[in-house]
């Protein structure tokens, strides 16, 4: 099981840098490409994360609209909501730490994590 977990660490961090080669990225440092890196995984937690969120507060929503008076049924539904308004934090949180991640590889400092801190000083397009 750990030389699984190895393999598929492993596979995770040089996937990107391969693919990164094949497109001519070749010429960038090594800061630029693990702020790509940092830019495709940010996207994707926002994307995926705010989707989620956005679904589990639709169904709950409506299960509470639909729970006719019934006090267990409004009582799930508002655990539903409180359940998809933790994990809003919880993806706010991961992109925030994200940001404070390409903050720190390229030394931009805290002032302007919730921009792209890797547009400072490195075109990255």
């Amino acid at each position: 099981m750990r030389k699984f977990l190895f393999i598929l660490i492993m596979g995770l961090v040089l996937v990107p840098l391969a693919v990164f080669a094949q497109y001519g990225y070749g010429s960038q440092t090594a800061t630029q490409i693990v702020c790509n890196v940092l830019n495709i995984v940010k996207q994707i937690v926002a994307a995926i994360g705010f989707g989620i969120v956005v679904v589990l507060i639709i169904v709950a929503g409506i299960k509470y609209m639909t729970a006719g008076g019934d006090e267990n049924k409004a009582t799930e539904a508002r655990k539903g909501i409180q359940n998809a308004l933790i994990g809003l934090v919880i993806v706010v949180s991961a992109y925030f730490l994200i940001s404070l991640a390409q903050g720190l590889v390229t030394e931009v400092g805290g002032f302007q994590l919730l921009l792209d801190p890797c547009q400072y000083g490195y075109p990255l397009y």
